[in-house]
């Protein structure tokens, strides 16, 4: 079924809201699952995967720890998302040379749209690299796969970021105006935006449409 990427935002931006993520890091997450369909990359797949994987789990087991050196999370895997919104907070630093080094991360594919946003807001041509994939954001984006299956792990062992000295060779990302989202997918993300609904109440019932209480006799 295909989405327009207004409705694949919404959906995402709840769904993350609805897995416990702040407003502020569930409206960013929206905005990058747009971000990916529209390249015409599975965003939602992966935002589906990262929710379910980090479901109940603290903020603080996901966020990346220190300053310096590389970054790790205490819980295990990095959250993209997390770690996506630190990432952009650092674009000056990377963009003046500084290599940002990432450890264990889940679904990376999650932090193109971020890395994207720092070159932008540096006026700089970056790089995300992790096993069999690198991809650079100039002018255009451009991806250069290795391996097969390494766009969308579930998790890896290392990220970097760096600036880009040389524009890679590679294949420019697609621009779509409409996202594709398998059925099981869509029911995930959904399972999740509900949780961000309010309980009914009796009164609230009552109060809405259609009879709470019938009089049949």
């Amino acid at each position: 079924m295909t989405w327009s990427l207004n409705e694949i935002e919404g959906l995402s931006r709840k769904a993350a809201r609805g897995a416990g993520l702040s407003w502020g890091l569930a409206e960013e997450a929206g905005k990058a699952t747009r971000w990916l369909c529209a390249a015409g990359l599975p965003g939602s797949e992966a935002l589906a995967g990262l929710l379910r994987r980090n479901d109940g789990a603290e903020y603080d087991a996901l966020c990346p720890l220190g300053e310096t050196g590389t970054w790790a999370a205490r819980g295990g895997a990095l959250c993209p998302l997390i770690s996506g919104a630190a990432i952009c907070d650092r674009a000056s630093q990377i963009a003046k040379g500084e290599a940002l080094e990432l450890g264990e991360t889940s679904f990376p594919l999650l932090l193109l749209p971020y890395v994207a946003a720092a070159a932008q807001s540096s006026d700089t041509p970056l790089k995300i690299e992790w096993p069999g994939v690198t991809v650079t954001f100039a002018d255009q984006a451009r991806i250069s796969l290795s391996q097969q299956g390494a766009l969308t792990p579930e998790s890896v062992a290392t990220v970097r970021i760096t600036a880009a000295a040389t524009l890679e060779e590679g294949t420019p990302l697609d621009h779509v105006t409409r996202g594709n989202i398998e059925p099981g997918i869509a029911q995930v993300l959904t399972g999740f935006a509900h949780r961000t609904y309010a309980p009914g109440t009796p009164e609230s019932r009552l109060a809405g449409a259609g009879a709470g209480l019938s009089d049949n006799d």
